[in-house]
C-alpha cells in the first residue's frame, strides 16, 4: 500500500496506536483500516476519529 492512500493520522507509540481522521462521510472503515494498518507495526492498533477539531486537538497536543 502507498502512504499516499492512508488518510491524515498520528501516532501514539506509547500505547501503539494509530489515529485515524476520516470525517463525517466515511463508510466501510473495517476493511480500509486493515490495509492502512499494514504500514505499521502488527501490534498496534487503529482507530477512527471523525471530528476535525479532536483530531487537530489531539494532534497538537502531540506536539507539546
Amino acid at each position: 500500500m502507498n502512504n499516499q492512500n492512508i488518510p491524515p493520522h498520528f501516532v501514539l507509540d506509547k500505547s501503539k496506536e494509530v489515529i485515524f481522521y476520516l470525517g463525517k462521510g466515511a463508510v466501510e472503515v473495517e476493511k480500509e483500516m486493515t490495509e492502512w494498518m499494514k504500514t505499521f507495526p502488527s501490534d498496534y492498533k487503529g482507530m477512527v476519529m471523525k471530528s476535525a477539531c479532536l483530531f487537530k486537538k489531539l494532534q497538537e497536543d502531540l506536539r507539546e
